[in-house]
């Protein structure tokens, strides 16, 4: 595990949720809509589609992702892009 800090808060992240996070902000720049969970989950390497909800719902909770749009939308997702969060290509 390796840790996202700032002045007030302490923010731990695994690999996984790092990648998902990172993969997150990329596509959205991106494409400027969100991915699916089949998305993340395929382009991630996460096995199950419930492996990248439980990922992207710890992301929430860390407030690193907020969710837009309707329920019945599968692109909801949305990383919050704050650059001291986002895992530079260098």
């Amino acid at each position: 595990m390796f840790s996202i800090s700032d002045s007030s808060k302490h923010k731990v992240l695994t690999k996984r949720q790092s990648t998902v996070y990172n993969y997150l902000v990329s596509y959205v720049e991106k494409q400027k809509i969100a991915p699916t969970y089949e998305e993340i989950t395929q382009d991630c390497e996460l096995g199950s589609i419930t492996n990248a909800y439980r990922i992207v719902r710890d992301l929430i909770s860390k407030k690193l992702v907020h969710k837009m749009g309707k329920k019945s939308q599968s692109r909801q997702a949305y990383p919050i892009l704050d650059k001291k969060y986002i895992k530079s290509g260098d």
